[in-house]
This record gives structure tokens, sequence and C-alpha cells, in this order.
């Protein structure tokens, strides 16, 4: 990888934490591969598989313990890659290379990513989660949503909007599947985020003051017309079948947003930027 120039313009050689490239049967790269395909084993071990550029770079950003990244020798063909290389060399993150080949076999993007990293979760509680880190909590309850990629476009919604915390219950898909922390765009790492059974989420919501409220595409009041302004935990259905009604009937208040004919539903992703923006705008108003 670059053994003539270090990414930070100086003559050293950039020095891996591997003397050898990492082969298909490295341990490295056996534990790589258990990573993305186990959600037990990532569970277990606490971490997050963070694929391409931008992701290493916001979860450096972000402060979060970067473990260990696995590299490709292109990476340092890109003027942002020999950054991003010195900012995880000046982080004493451990580099280790590998071929494309063995980076693509190890990548569940459609493109091959030039690196890979391994980032430590933050440890979170769920009453920690359901009261936020001050102020009026804003949390965002995902219920049976089936893929990752709608799951890490929450995320993102979520931190754009400024919602404290966002919880996905059982039969949703796992919330730190690469592919969710990829459509999370970093938000992952900053995002106060857990995975519970919703009605021990419920439960600690009520306890904690918050109002239930629902998105239910067929009936309730208009979202805007909802007071935003409390402490508020929005539940937000699956893709296709939308919040179950055992949930709905034992939340404080249903919202919809009105749609004209024929269209019935949106995105579980668009429904969620539509009613987290306007409890930012609520909340806006009300502080200016």
């Amino acid at each position: 990888m670059g053994r003539g120039d270090r990414p930070d313009g100086s003559d050293d050689p950039v020095i891996l934490s591997s003397p050898a490239v990492i082969s298909r049967t490295h341990p490295i790269a056996k534990r790589l591969r258990a990573l993305r395909s186990d959600r037990d084993l990532r569970d277990r071990e606490g971490v997050i598989v963070g694929e391409g550029l931008h992701l290493a770079d916001e979860a450096l950003r972000s402060g979060a313990t970067v473990e260990m990244a696995l590299v490709s020798p292109r990476l340092l063909d890109l003027p942002e890659g020999r950054a991003l290389a010195a900012r995880l060399a000046a982080a004493r993150v451990p580099l280790h290379e590998a071929s494309d080949g063995i980076l693509e076999s190890l990548s569940d993007a459609r493109s091959p990513q030039p690196v890979l990293v391994l980032v430590r979760r933050e440890p979170r509680t769920l009453p920690s989660v359901v009261r936020g880190p001050g102020g009026a909590a804003l949390l965002v309850v995902a219920c049976a949503v089936q893929d990752p990629g709608n799951l890490g476009a929450i995320l993102r919604i979520a931190e754009a909007a400024g919602a404290t915390g966002v919880v996905a219950t059982p039969g949703s898909a796992d919330l730190f599947h690469p592919r969710a922390a990829r459509a999370s765009a970093g938000s992952i790492f900053r995002v106060p985020a857990i995975e519970a059974a919703v009605e021990d989420v419920r439960r600690a919501a009520s306890a904690a003051g918050l109002v239930l409220a629902g998105a239910d595409p067929r009936g309730g009041e208009a979202y805007d017309a909802l007071d935003w302004i409390r402490p508020t935990a929005l539940f937000l259905g699956g893709e296709g079948a939308g919040l179950p009604s055992t949930i709905a009937e034992r939340l404080d208040a249903r919202v919809a947003v009105p749609m004209r004919a024929p269209v019935e539903s949106l995105s579980v992703g668009t429904a969620a930027a539509v009613l987290l923006f306007e409890a930012a705008r609520q909340r806006a108003s009300r502080a200016g």
C-alpha cells in the first residue's frame, strides 16, 4: 500500500499493522466475513462493520472507537483516501492491507470499497435512549421495519431533524447491519440507538412522560395538528403493513399525512421525514 510515500506528505513509508497482504484465510478476513453475515456475533462483540471512505471518515469525526481498518492499495490513489489514511494513522488505528478482491468479498456494498472499518458501538440502555440527552425527548421507534437500508435512512433523518434517539423493535432488520450503517451516512455513530421489545419501549416512554404517537395513514389527526413540542415517541410501522393495530390502539395519538387520491401511503422513510421535520419546525418556532 503506497510504501513509497506517506499519506500525510512525508517521505517515510506507510507502515501497516500486518507485514503481509491479508488473504482470504487470514484470521482478520475470517472475522470480518463472519461479522458481516452474523447478527448475533455483531451483537456479542458490540461492533459495526463500516464500508467505504465516507463511513470510515464519519466514524473518526464522530469520536467513535475504530478498532481496525482494512484498506486496499488503491486507497492512496484518491486524494480523499490519502487524507483518510493519514487520519486513521494519526488516531493510531491498526491498518491492514488487502487486495480489492478480498475487500469486495468482505463487503455488503454493490461497488467495491477501498476501506472497511470495524467500529465499537457505544453502550446504550433503553431508559437513557428514551429520555434523551436533555430537554424535550423526540424518540423514534421503528416497528417491524424489515429493510436495513430503510432503518439506516430513518437514523439519518432522525439526526437531521433533531431526534434524540432511535429504537428498533423485534421483527425489524438489524439496526447495526452493514447496509443500515451505510444508509445512515454516519448517523449510526452519533444517534443514541438500541434494539428493544415494543412493550418495553412503550412502558419506558410512558414512565418518562413521553406522548406516544403512531404514524397511521388509515386514520388519526393531521400530523401538523399534534403538539410535537411535548416530549414525544413516534412509532413507525414497517413497509407495506404499517403500524400493527395492536400497537396503534395502545398509543396516545395517531397521526396521518393528508394525501391526494389514489395514493394511500408513503414509504416509511418519507413518512419519518415529514413527521420529524414537522416536530423540528414546531420546536424551532417555540425556541425562536
